[in-house]
């Protein structure tokens, strides 16, 4: 059987509430006492039940961490960043997938709630009104990761990259290599950062130059390899006239999109250039090499965490959006249009 606070409190000849004190440190006790105490505690290996402790001391050192797919190697760089900074703080971090799905998402803010989570870091997909509303009530504080609020700015902590300047820069980068045929490859509609501000940036790039783009050459689906193969299916199936360019929404949607034109004889970069989004490890195990927007996620957890723990210590009360840099890549999938 377990040893208990109370068999520590019995065999010290003390009050539970004395023994709670010396462990937490609530209130001052005589230097013998503390130390007769922590030798029980030794001696029978006693770890005390962090639930228990949080209800004494409001604190678990829980740091909640809500991500759309585990299986997505953005989200796993992300959680390495926020548990590096979390570890050393005195941390652990329980991550939950959502699925990107609201209903879930809702479930787990008050899921982590019931757990005493000292706070949460939550890399959601729409991040509306409702999820706003339900974060502002919660007891713990809540940062926003890799994703914006798609209400009001600045009303949650945010640490993200600028989706539409990064899509913007990619392709602004193919214009300047003598590309004017440039489609698009993106993640969901219905996502607001990922999907509606990155498309964003590819439409106000080719505005700016004076290039009208048909709704042929825009494709959006999920942030994986499958979606990147049928995207860059419609589009060859779709379009008498190829684009000698296209930008990818994430580099997995890149790698589905090159492998189908493999499948048809179509050669990237001589044929069509393509460029990611995000540069995760395996851009340069493909041949050509992916060129890419670099994002670098690790560092983008770790200033959450860190961000995230100025409020859990009051040391920070106001929200703001941080941006982290982001930049270009240059590899072997793209290159100049020959005029």
């Amino acid at each position: 059987m377990a040893i208990t606070i109370a068999d520590i409190a019995r065999e010290a000849g003390v009050s539970i509430s004395t023994v709670s004190r010396v462990m937490n440190n609530t209130k001052p006790v005589s230097p013998e006492l503390r130390e007769r105490v922590y030798e029980i505690i030794e001696k029978n290996h006693f770890k005390p039940n962090a639930l228990a402790q949080g209800l004494i001391t409001k604190k678990t050192n829980i740091v909640g961490v809500v991500i759309p797919d585990i299986s997505n190697p953005v989200f796993g760089a992300l959680t390495k960043g926020i548990n590096s900074v979390c570890t050393k703080k005195g941390y652990t971090i329980m991550v939950c997938e959502s699925g990107g799905e609201q209903e879930q998402e809702m479930k787990l803010l008050d899921v982590l709630e019931d757990k005493q989570t000292d706070g949460v870091l939550f890399a959601g997909v729409d991040i509306n009104q409702v999820l706003v509303d339900a974060m502002l009530k919660k007891q713990y504080p809540v940062v926003l990761v890799t994703q914006e609020s798609a209400v009001e700015e600045n009303v949650i902590d945010t640490v993200t990259h600028d989706n539409v300047r990064a899509v913007y820069d990619a392709t602004k980068f193919l214009l300047d290599n003598g590309h004017e045929r440039i489609a698009y490859l993106g993640g969901p509609k219905h996502d607001f950062s990922s999907g509606k501000k990155r498309l964003k940036g590819y439409r106000m790039a080719l505005e700016e130059a004076g290039i009208t783009v048909p709704d042929s050459y825009i494709e959006q689906g999920e942030f994986s390899f499958q979606s990147g193969y049928e995207g860059m299916k419609r589009l060859y199936e779709e379009n008498s006239i190829l684009p000698t360019a296209v930008v990818a929404g994430s580099d997995l949607i890149a790698i589905g999109g090159i492998q189908f034109l493999n499948s048809v004889g179509v050669s990237v970069p001589d044929e069509i250039s393509i460029i990611g989004f995000d540069d995760l490890d395996f851009a340069t195990c493909l041949r050509p090499e992916l060129s890419t927007v670099r994002i670098p996620y690790f560092a983008e957890g770790e200033k959450a965490a860190k961000e995230l723990i100025k409020f859990m210590t009051g040391s920070k009360e106001k929200a703001a959006t941080h941006y982290v840099p982001h930049k270009i890549i240059r590899r072997g999938t793209t290159r100049a249009k020959s005029k």
